[in-house]
């Protein structure tokens, strides 16, 4: 039917275990921002939201690592964190909507992992909980592996979000699009803490420009430079590949030294009529 919402949201356990750490200003702005997209969410009416979001090690490790891995499940639990100070809730997942998106990228060239049984941890969970804090929209994640090298590029995340952008205007249902992660961050490394402003103000008006080329530039050690946790900005380049050409607005940003990271907000309309090119157009990875 639709995307009837896209946003994207920055996370860090600090924003609800340790709220109040930070600076009242910066915590208030963020909440009233997120406050607002919670609203926006609740206007659109939508019947589900897919999630691109990160895996911290919640679900893999040497066992299994894989670039996407879309969650097939009837339901996830979350949070895995008990310090997180938020109450464990069972979340719906969309087995068919999933799989459609697993057998979709197949046929365009991109194999995702895909697995039945996933927790929620921290990067998830913060996201929904002021998105949605009732927790009773259907969720399908799609993790991204932004710990172990190698890490998909930004030209790959791109076409992934193409196809699933594609897949939810075919739906017969209300879809909201929801980025999370990031953004400059260097969690237990040797700059935790410290918090690149330079480089999330560029990549939020690069976000905010709708170039997807630029988007397709960054590299992994493009990321690297504003800390390990600023690869989870994959994500939100997925995003802008689902949505093609739009316009945004960028809601909040506060560098959140108690929180060590850099938390961005952005909201998206997909421009009317959409100009997205065909995936056989775009250049080859």
């Amino acid at each position: 039917m639709t995307i009837a919402f896209a946003a994207a949201v920055g996370h860090a356990p600090g924003m609800v275990a340790w709220a109040d750490a930070a600076p009242p200003a910066q915590k208030d702005a963020l909440y009233a921002a997120l406050d607002c997209l919670r609203r926006d969410l609740a206007a659109a009416r939508v019947d589900e939201i897919i999630l691109f979001t990160s895996e911290h090690w919640a679900n893999f490790f040497l066992d299994h690592i894989s670039a996407f891995c879309v969650g097939r499940g009837a339901t996830f639990d979350g949070p895995i964190e008990p310090w997180l100070k938020l109450a464990g809730v069972k979340i719906l997942g969309d087995p068919d909507l999933a799989t459609t998106i697993v057998e979709s990228c197949y046929e365009k060239g991109i194999e995702p992992g895909y697995a039945y049984e996933l927790a929620f941890d921290h990067g998830t969970m913060i996201p929904l909980h002021f998105l949605r804090p009732e927790m009773d929209l259907p969720v399908v994640p799609i993790f991204f592996n932004t710990l172990a090298s190698p890490q998909p590029s930004a030209r790959r995340c791109l076409e992934l979000g193409k196809i699933v952008g594609d897949i939810a205007r075919r739906s017969d249902k209300r879809i909201a699009l929801v980025a999370t992660g990031g953004m400059s961050h260097d969690p237990g490394e040797r700059r935790h803490g410290w918090i690149d402003e330079a480089f999330d103000q560029r990549f939020l008006n690069e976000m905010a420009s709708g170039d997807l080329e630029k988007l397709a530039h960054y590299t992994t050690d493009d990321f690297l430079a504003a800390g390990a946790g600023a690869v989870e900005l994959l994500g939100w380049v997925a995003l802008a590949g689902a949505l093609g050409a739009y316009t945004s607005e960028i809601v909040a940003y506060e560098a959140v030294k108690p929180w060590a990271t850099g938390i961005g907000l952005m909201s998206f309309v997909p421009a009317e009529p959409l100009t997205i090119p065909a995936m056989t157009d775009w250049p080859s990875v």
